[in-house]
């Protein structure tokens, strides 16, 4: 967490600019398009300000909005949030990849910090010689529910921090159990739904 700690990043991620700060006891984040800025705090919550000016937005648009921004920074803080208190870890085994052997590493949440989304599980795939996530898998209830599974590319390290984009897959059946899914990868057996790529990233300290 330290080489987050205390910086301010922001990245492009499709048509917003993402921005965000975070030290040991707290994160600001921010999306910005045109006029309209979202702002999720820690500690006070969303705010939405529009050309400068602060705006009443419903209760309900308000957890829609924190999920959505809280969403992408998630991702894109992988794997740094991974420490985050809410967090439950459980070391569950090794498996093969492509020929490359995998860390399998189960994580689930406190609904106590864990956010409207606290009942997803997930799945780390980490690299046993590199100790960086090359796949990972969610499996969620929100929206009718869902699973799927990203495989990284585009590594990039901006100030000792590594950032990686990710393509984005689906089983064709929701009763797919989370680890059967790098089969299903090597077998060609998801569709890929879309690309998640950081743009312009930025690493400030402050």
């Amino acid at each position: 967490m330290d080489l987050i700690n205390g910086r301010e990043i922001s990245f492009q991620f499709r048509d917003h600019q993402y921005k965000m700060y975070r030290d040991s006891n707290l994160y600001v984040y921010s999306r910005i398009k045109d006029s309209i800025t979202d702002i999720l705090h820690s500690r006070k919550g969303f705010n939405r300000v529009i050309n400068g000016t602060p705006v009443l937005v419903a209760d309900s648009m308000a957890a829609k909005y924190s999920a959505s921004v809280n969403s992408v920074l998630y991702f894109f803080q992988l794997p740094f949030v991974l420490n985050d208190a809410a967090a439950r870890k459980e070391y569950i085994g090794r498996t093969t990849i492509e020929e490359m052997e995998y860390h399998i590493l189960k994580v689930t949440f406190n609904e106590e910090g864990g956010g409207e989304d606290f009942e997803d599980e997930f799945r780390y795939w980490i690299n046993t010689e590199t100790f960086e996530i090359d796949f990972l898998a969610y499996s969620y209830l929100t929206d009718d529910g869902g699973i799927r599974f990203r495989e990284a590319f585009n590594k990039q390290r901006f100030d000792g921090i590594l950032f990686q984009d990710y393509r984005n897959f689906k089983p064709a059946s929701l009763q797919v159990p989370l680890d059967s899914l790098p089969v299903l990868f090597e077998r060609q057996e998801l569709k890929l739904l879309s690309k998640i790529e950081n743009k312009d990233i930025q690493v400030v300290k402050q």
